[in-house]
Parts: C-alpha cells; structure tokens; sequence
C-alpha cells in the first residue's frame, strides 16, 4: 500500500468514524430510555410501551442527551481547530527553542531534521512535556506540512539516539499514513461520547457541598450518579471505537520506521525501556483523551484484548524479530543493565520489515518503481543523504538557521545569490538596505556551498520560522515576494522559495483541507498549467516541448488541453492551481505526480533546479518527495 492508498483509506475512515459514533450515540439512546424505564417502574408509573415511548420525559431526556453529545463533540473540535497546534496548548506542552543549548533538545532537533530532509516533509514544529517521565511521543496536525510532534521528558531523557530515531520514524510514518487528521477527528467524536460522564461528575460534586438531608441535594447526586453510569458506558464504547481504529495501524508505523531507519535495534530498545522500565503511562488528565494518538499506551486497565489502542509490547517486539522478547526478558532479569545496545545485530526475523521496500536505494532515472510510489517514503539512501547534506552544512550556518532573525535574512540571501540584480538596488526595493553588508557576505557562503544545499537550507530555516508572530510572519512573505519580483523576473528556484514559505508561514495555508475533486475534469485548467510550467522548466522548446507535454499529460487532459504558452505561466497562477490540485482525491495524485516526474527525467538527469521545481510542486501538493526520487542529480 502507498502514500496515496493510506491517504484514501484514512478519509474512508473518517466515514467510518461517523458510523461508529453514531451507533454509540444509538447506544447510549437505549440505555439511557432503559434506565428511564426502570425508574418509572421503581416509582410505580404503569406506562403502556407506546405510551411511554411518546412520554414527554422519555423525548425530553433523549433529546438532552443528544444534545449533549453533540455539542461535547463541537466544543473539542472547536478546540482542537488549530490542529497540533491546540492539542500541544491543551497538554500544556512547552515547544522546544530551534537554537536551544540543551543537549538532550539539540539530540532531538538533529534527528527530526535528518528525517524531515530525507522524507521531503516540513520539520514539525517541537514540543516537550516536562513533567511527563515515561517514555512516549505523538503527532498531530491536520497536513504533513503543519504538523506538531510532541515528546515527553522521559522520552528526551532515557533513549540514546537511535532509540530516539526508532521512535520518530515510528511517528513520521502516522503522517505519512494519514493518521494525524483522523486522531484528531476521534478525539472530539470520543469527547461528544464523554460528556454525560463529565457532567455528572461535576454534578456529584456539586451536591457533594449541599447537606445530605437536603432533598434536592440527594436527586441531584441520584441524576449524576446516572450520568456517571452512562458516561463509563460512553468511555467503553469509545474505548472500542479507539481498538477498532488504532490497534493495527501501530504495527505498521511499527514496520514503516524499521524500513526507514534499517535498524530494528533502534525502536526495539525503545519499546524494551518502556517494557521493563516504568512504561509509557502518562499523568496528565488527557492520558484518555490521547490514547489512540501516542507511541505507547497512555493508561492502563482491564480487558486489554479487547480495549487497547496498542498491541501488547511482547507482539511488537515479536514483529520486529523472533529474538526481541527473549532479549527483553533476559534484560529484565539482569538487573543494573543497559536496555538494547544500539549497535546490537538484528535478530533473525528482522529482516521481515527491512527489506522489500518500495523505496530502493537503487532507483535510477528510466528505472525502478514510479516517482509517485516513492512519496511518503524514507529509505536508506534517503538517510544517509539527508545526513550527508546536513554535514555539509557549516556548523556556524547549521546554528544560525535556528535563530529566527538569522533564519530570516539566510532566505533574503538565498534570493541574492539566484538573482543577477545589484545588491544594493535589490534590497532598496524591499527596505532592507541596512542589512546589505550582512546580506553579502551571507549570500557569497550560501553561492559557495553550491546549488544542492538550497533545499535543506530552506527545510531548516522555514520550521525556525513557523514559531514568529503571525505579523512578522506576513512581513518575512511580504519582503520575500517584493526581493522576488524586483528584477521583472522570477526564476525557477525563487517561485519555490516563496511557495514553500507560503504553504509554510502563511496563516490562510494553515487551514484544514478536504477531498472536493475527485476527477481530472474538474481541475484540468490546473493540471494544464502545472504540466506547461514543467515542461518550460524542463528546457524543451516548440515541436519537442509540445510533444513532451502531449505524452506527460496523456491520460489526464483531454486532447484539446495543448501546451500553454510561456507568457501564460505566471508563478501567481501556478501557486493558484497547485492549492486546487492539493484538494484532489489522494488516488487521483500520484498519476499527476508520475507525470511531472517525467518531464524531468526526460533527459536521464535530474538538475537541481528540476529537483527544487518538482519537490516543491509536490510538497504544494501535500505530497511529501523525498530528494533521491531518482539515481542521477545535478549539481
């Protein structure tokens, strides 16, 4: 299954989600008429069944508690409408400084970097729960591109790195699975299901002050003691709904991030800590509410079979290798040692979810499994590459692009070292002349580091950034788009600098999105344009870049859909479209993507400038590429 099925699958099960919320609001219905019932019987009502069926109170209390569901699950969503964001707010999370000093922060940053260049998703933004000691870590956001990922003290803490790296790929893999918009989906179905339990705990609290022989103290506390009933009902059948959900999805971000990492020690020795260390069970009062979102289980209870949101730990470590749950035993008799050795081999069975990746290192343009299987992917090469441009990176640049001031005027630079405009006159048009002399001396290290390490400097900069003020958010797009147009001329590498800070730092970007079109019909002026810019992008000109267009396209526009002419291909029109075809069905993408790809492997290489068009079309497109989507790149 890839990128684009788990992301159809997820939007099916949103349906699905509304089908099992309603059935447990039908639930709830009966046994709340049921116990109606009881009580009119208890106070000697003889009520014939239709009679009491049509009973004022009966429609009264089943309209209070549909009523009450309802707007339960409308207050969290509203709640929740800033995505990870919220849910990070409402845990109380502290969000971690880019350029902070601690080491076990810097340990993280390092390894979320690594893994975000690799896999072409923007960097999450990071938060930590302090007084959390257990081992665990969630995503959560509505797109890969506005996502939070949030780690507990305990996880900082006790994991070495590649633990650490076990457990983030485990975590990437939910964003590329498209799990973050459903978690967040089922936690405001799950509170609309609580909230007759919430209200009758408040309500036994509040007659709890008034004197027990105080009459209407005592029905009060006989109602809440009923709506507490009903609300452990709710949590049961939320439980199920979570167990129906979750359980397997676990096992697969399980084997997604052991093919990423090609190393099952890594998320075995952190799955061995939580085992027999003090587990992955969290004190904050949201443990319930985000069970189903986190690496381990955020509670304990009863009936684990049936009612977990995870496999037992003994299953996911058998899945990782036949030998894990011996080691993990042998450990846990062995007092005073260490959990896996990072550098341990893979036990035999290992290999199960190492190998057989869609996402071979070998690939090579004209060869290997189409570009559109290699999205929402990470393999080895991937790693090593990401790693390899991260050390390239000077140390003092590295650290400077998580200072947001610094960040900032490190993307003016990158527009410098593009643009054949004086310096001076270029950065006049912005305001900004007071910051020529740094500006120049910025702008010649980025020229001299080369084209290949335009995207990772964005890919670094762009997160540090997320965290600013939204005004001075629009005011960095603003001066971005003004350096851009100053010459009268966008190059290529300019309109995806810009794009990709919009998608990023704009606040209108930021909004949730849904499926609208579900044929090429419906968006063909848009895949037009997309597919001419590429083709112009490409270097192809008149009979060859007619031709290239007919066979990129073919299949997905009609035949009276030609080749646009260049002056028809602004780059306002373009990001215009791209935002159109992000709402396509997820099914509906990859095609598109394999189309554009081939446009710029028509040649048999892949120019970084083609590499920086086409990530950047695709990350538009919420469809995250990783940067060795073919063997040959430019330099």
């Amino acid at each position: 299954m890839d990128f684009f099925q788990h992301q159809e699958r997820a939007r099916r099960k949103t349906g699905l989600l509304v089908l099992y919320f309603f059935l447990a609001v039908v639930a709830i219905l009966v046994c709340v008429n049921l116990a109606l019932l009881l009580a009119f019987a208890w106070m000697d009502v003889q009520l014939p069944p239709g009679q009491w069926l049509t009973h004022p109170m009966t429609l009264g209390i089943s309209l209070f508690t549909l009523l009450v569901m309802v707007c339960g699950c409308l207050f969290k969503t509203w709640k929740l409408r800033r995505g990870g964001k919220g849910l990070a707010a409402m845990l109380g999370a502290r969000p971690i400084d880019p350029d902070t000093r601690h080491s076990d922060e810097k340990k993280l940053i390092n390894v979320v970097e690594e893994m975000s260049i690799a896999s072409g998703i923007p960097a999450p933004q990071l938060y930590v729960l302090d007084k959390e000691e257990a081992i665990n870590a969630f995503v959560a956001g509505f797109r890969p591109s506005e996502t939070v990922l949030v780690v507990t003290h305990g996880t900082l803490k006790k994991l070495d790195r590649d633990e650490l790296q076990g457990v983030i790929a485990h975590e990437f893999s939910h964003i590329f699975n498209a799990d973050m918009r459903l978690n967040l989906r089922l936690i405001a179905v799950l509170a609309g299901i609580l909230a007759l339990g919430k209200i009758g705990e408040f309500m036994l609290r509040g007659s709890s002050r008034r004197s027990s022989s105080n009459r209407k103290g005592n029905s009060l506390v006989l109602v809440g003691l009923a709506l507490v009933v009903v609300g452990y009902l709710g949590l049961f059948f939320g439980r199920l709904i979570k167990a129906a959900i979750s359980r397997q999805r676990e096992l697969l971000a399980d084997a997604s991030a052991v093919q990423f990492t090609r190393n099952p020690a890594g998320l075995a020795g952190a799955l061995i800590k939580i085992r027999n260390g003090n587990g992955s069970h969290l004190d904050s009062v949201h443990a319930e509410d985000m069970s189903h979102m986190c690496f381990g289980e955020t509670l304990g209870f009863r009936f684990r079979n049936l009612l977990a949101t995870h496999p037992p730990l003994d299953e996911r470590l058998g899945a990782l290798g036949s030998d894990w749950v011996a080691r993990a035993r042998t450990r846990a008799r062995s007092a005073g040692q260490s959990s896996v050795s990072p550098s341990a081999p893979a036990p035999e069975g290992a290999a199960g979810f190492s190998g057989g990746s869609d996402a071979s290192s070998s690939d090579s343009a004209g060869s290997g499994p189409a570009p559109s299987r290699r999205v929402g992917t990470v393999s080895e090469a991937d790693v090593g590459y990401a790693r390899s441009l991260l050390e390239a990176i000077p140390p003092d640049l590295h650290k400077q692009l998580h200072n947001p001031v610094q960040a900032e005027l490190a993307l003016y630079a990158l527009i410098m070292s593009s643009s054949d405009s004086d310096p001076q006159s270029l950065l006049k048009s912005a305001d900004m002349s007071e910051h020529l002399p740094t500006l120049q001396l910025l702008s010649q290290q980025l020229s001299d580091l080369g084209s290949r390490l335009r995207l990772p400097i964005i890919d670094l900069a762009l997160p540090t950034l997320k965290g600013q003020p939204s005004a001075q958010r629009r005011e960095i797009l603003e001066r971005l788009t003004t350096l851009t147009r100053a010459d009268q001329r966008t190059t290529l590498f300019e309109w995806a600098l810009v794009a990709l800070a919009r998608q990023q730092l704009d606040d209108h970007a930021r909004r949730n999105r849904h499926t609208r079109f579900h044929r090429y019909r419906a968006v063909a002026g848009e895949l037009q344009l997309a597919f001419s810019v590429m083709t112009w992008a490409s270097g192809a000109r008149d009979e060859q870049a007619r031709t290239l267009f007919r066979q990129a396209s073919h299949g997905l526009l009609p035949e009276a859909r030609t080749l646009l002419p260049l002056s028809q291909c602004s780059s306002q029109r373009l990001g215009q479209a791209l935002d159109r075809l992000a709402d396509l069905s997820p099914l509906l993408k990859g095609p598109v993507i394999d189309g554009l790809a081939d446009l710029v492997l028509t040649d048999g290489k892949v120019q970084v400038s083609e590499a920086e068009m086409l990530r950047a079309m695709a990350a538009l497109m919420e469809c995250p590429l990783p940067p060795l989507f073919a063997g040959n790149h430019g330099q």
